[in-house]
């Protein structure tokens, strides 16, 4: 098995400047790469240790929720190389593999953020509404963790068919978002699983949620960034959930007992597509369970899976299934939308 090859990369940003760059944003095709300076016992050099970041984890670092060192440390996928700066032609370095481990002395200190950086790089702005939840009662951390959690895999679910059929996005976002509705085969757990991680990560970043602020007191508060109208969305879905949980649960119930029934749960869409028996009866129980809960149009969900009426039925089960979740701590009475107070 061949390793890493020589590469060019274009020079993008100075990120900071001590005397001379000290660390630096380069794209290799449409891969962002990272470099800091590095010692070297030839003066007439100026070396550098780089390494490639993909989107995630180089928006995490801009966003301050990893440090410098972790990009060079932690991620599998990553590539390290090196290059002299002093031969950069027309904008392009040439990058040479390094797949020794890193020494000590290469790498930046931890807790170095992007904050740190002494240069302005232009990035995409980000969420400016806040929505402050009430929390009340008894909690664990893997408790409040696993609400937040089925929070976000709601918001992030109608955020993506929202942007999606918005023509005002950009086709690369939307594009990303409906690969991420026919790429899956939704057999089992774990495809719904990477599914809602996916729809978070591909949120804009207008949109994306964030913890601004956790008051542990009983009765506390937590704050969330993200934007007011997808905010106004939960704050309709929830309590629409809840004053109408009888009936939702009787429609779930129905579509998810006609396919199992019909072997239909175990099935991949794509098998589903080839002998699509049911398919007006799914999609009619589909659509009545979507309508119902409110917030989504069934349409464009249909529209994202490429009208499988299986994968659609799937999908806006497991959407249930976490609203369903979500809301069970409003039912609860510890987590509300107004302070009772």
């Amino acid at each position: 098995m061949s390793g890493p090859k020589r590469r060019k990369a274009k020079y993008k940003a100075t990120l900071i400047y001590a005397d001379e760059p000290q660390l630096l944003l380069l794209t290799a095709q449409s891969v962002n790469v990272i470099a800091v300076a590095i010692p070297d016992a030839d003066e007439t050099k100026s070396m550098f240790l780089a390494a490639t970041a993909t989107r995630k984890d180089w928006q995490s670092y801009m966003d301050g929720a990893v440090d410098l060192r972790y990009l060079f440390t932690y991620p599998k996928s990553r590539l390290a190389y090196t290059f002299d700066l002093n031969k950069m032609s027309s904008g392009e370095v040439m990058l040479a593999p390094f797949t020794d481990a890193l020494p000590e002395e290469y790498l930046p200190e931890s807790r170095m953020f992007s904050s740190h950086h002494t240069e302005d790089l232009p990035v995409e702005p980000t969420a400016v509404g806040a929505e402050t939840l009430y929390v009340d009662g008894e909690w664990d951390m893997p408790e409040f963790g696993a609400f937040y959690q089925r929070y976000s895999d709601v918001y992030s679910f109608i955020a993506a068919t929202r942007n999606w059929a918005n023509a005002q996005v950009d086709a690369q976002s939307r594009q990303r978002i409906q690969n991420t509705f026919r790429t899956k085969p939704f057999e089992g757990g774990f495809s719904y699983v990477h599914f809602f991680q996916e729809l978070v990560e591909k949120v804009l970043r207008t949109q994306r949620l964030g913890l601004e602020r956790i008051s542990y007191a009983s009765p506390g508060s937590v704050v969330i960034s993200g934007e007011d109208e997808l905010f106004s969305d939960m704050n309709e879905i929830i309590p629409n959930f809840l004053d109408n949980r009888r009936d939702l649960s009787k429609l779930y119930s129905s579509l998810y007992k006609y396919l199992s029934e019909n072997h239909y749960l175990k099935m991949s869409g794509t098998a589903f597509a080839t002998a699509p028996a049911g398919e007006d009866y799914i999609f009619l129980q589909a659509e009545q369970l979507t309508e119902m809960m409110g917030s989504l149009n069934f349409e464009t969900v249909k529209a994202l899976t490429g009208g499988n009426a299986l994968v659609t039925a799937k999908i806006i089960l497991a959407f249930y299934r976490r609203l369903e979740e979500a809301s069970a701590y409003f039912a609860q009475g510890r987590v509300n939308f107004t302070d009772l107070q």
